[in-house]
């Protein structure tokens, strides 16, 4: 029953699709307005100018966000309805967020992706500029958010490192994957290299600390000035996305701390 429901459920969503193609010869082109991830926090409220070419490509700009962003890659289905927009900062070739849904009836949803964190996005096509656009975000209020995230998760991650003795430094669950100590001095160099972008130094990706000497003492002084670097960048006005991407990065390895620290029999401190 479940299975019938959802072929009829996708069968319907296509069937949509198709009319808004044939009943609009350009559903995407315009202005759209709405919510963006990634992650559950924070939500961004946001305004896309998007021009389909009428094949398959779309292009546009996007505000809301701390730094002003466009489309660096796009792809519509007027079949479907199938929506996919690679997004960045202006002037920056890099892509930082991925949407990708489906356009029903003047409305966009689906899963937004950026880094290692998921979440969603809800846009609306503005009715001849009629509707009204979401309030934006102040961006104080972002960097709050992000200081706060990285603050909690970088406090767990070097309570981790003090409780767990230097003899097991060198634990590892199996062969293939980093000791505890490695997977700290992981953590550090990739505060090191988020956090020198975020600062706007365009440096190369360098795992010193994880490859050099792994033990605990070592180990508390490196991570410690990498956390006290990060946060002097928190603080200040860097640039936002490699700040949010850090936490994503963070957390994802704050995850592998806690197994870790399960297999030695010991409580994580977030717990």
């Amino acid at each position: 029953m479940r299975l019938t429901r959802l072929v009829i459920g996708c069968c319907a969503l296509l069937f949509a699709a198709s009319a808004l193609a044939q009943t609009s010869g350009d559903p995407l082109s315009g202005t759209w307005i709405g919510h963006v991830g990634p992650g559950p926090t924070p939500q961004f409220a946001v305004t896309f100018a998007l021009k389909f070419d009428g094949k398959s490509a779309v292009t546009g700009t996007v505000s809301g966000f701390p730094s002003p962003g466009d489309v660096k890659s796009g792809s519509f289905d007027p079949a479907t309805g199938a929506l996919k927009l690679e997004l960045g900062e202006t002037g920056n070739a890099q892509k930082l967020l991925t949407l990708e849904g489906t356009v029903v009836l003047g409305s966009a949803t689906g899963r937004a992706a950026a880094d290692n964190q998921t979440g969603t996005f809800k846009l609306t096509k503005s009715d001849e500029g009629q509707a009204q656009a979401p309030q934006q975000p102040n961006p104080n209020d972002a960097a709050m958010v992000a200081r706060g995230s990285f603050g909690e998760v970088s406090a767990w991650v070097t309570k981790s490192a003090e409780l767990v003795p230097a003899a097991k430094y060198n634990y590892r669950p199996v062969q293939t994957v980093r000791t505890f100590g490695q997977l700290i001095g992981h953590i550090a160099d990739s505060y090191n290299w988020y956090c020198a972008h975020a600062a706007g130094r365009k440096v190369e990706w360098a795992d010193p600390i994880e490859k050099g000497n792994t033990d605990k003492a070592t180990l508390a002084a490196k991570l410690k000035q990498a956390t006290d670097a990060c946060n002097t960048v928190y603080a200040g006005k860097g640039v936002f996305l490699p700040l949010i991407q850090n936490v994503g990065h963070t957390s994802l390895h704050y995850g592998n701390i806690i197994t870790y620290m399960r297999m030695m029999g010991m409580v994580p401190p977030s717990s």
